[in-house]
């Protein structure tokens, strides 16, 4: 099941949350923070104690594929388990349709490592990647992912701060057959 929610994904009652990073980037000790984007830079920020950027050190193998994910299991805050997505790729250009591509893989995998950690509810913002889509086509490109992969996923929270914008991504997801 997929729900959007008007709000905060820093808030939400799962036990993990999906945090885009550059994983195709292989940084030197102490450059980890380099990886990741606005969603892991708020998390630390709003999170310290889960010490994020040292357990995704200790815990990833990197290069991470472009459209790959992996689990990085935290021992402090609100989630049991973080899964970085390799969207924020930066070295060269990319066209459209392999862009959209990259965001239905990545969740799709971010779904495949949620069922293999036994995550019961998955919290995600829009994964746009810094590709300038308009939050529909990225949304789009999620629901397409999470259709083909099969049977007992994780539920799935969508969050959005602004709630015009949820209303239109919940009649978007139910106009496509989700709930």
């Amino acid at each position: 099941m997929i729900n959007v929610i008007q709000g905060d994904v820093f808030t939400a009652s799962a036990d993990a949350l999906v945090v885009p990073i550059d994983g195709t980037f292989v940084p030197r000790d102490g450059q980890y923070e380099r990886l990741i984007g606005n969603i892991g830079r708020q998390f630390i920020k709003r999170f310290p104690s889960a010490d994020f950027v040292d357990e995704m050190e200790g815990q990833l193998d990197l290069p991470l594929a472009l459209g790959d994910a992996a689990p990085i299991e935290v021992s402090e805050g609100p989630f049991r388990v973080v899964v970085v997505v390799s969207t924020l790729f930066h070295i060269s250009h990319l066209d459209d349709k392999y862009k959209r591509s990259v965001i239905r893989e990545s969740f799709l995998q971010a779904l495949r490592v949620a069922q293999r950690a036994e995550v019961k509810a998955l919290a995600t913002a829009i994964l746009q990647g810094g590709w300038r889509f308009t939050p529909e086509i990225a949304f789009s490109e999620m629901l397409k992912g999470y259709a083909s992969g099969g049977i007992q996923l994780p539920d799935v929270e969508v969050y959005c701060l602004e709630s015009t914008l949820a209303e239109r991504l919940g009649e978007l997801a139910r106009s496509l057959g989700f709930r």
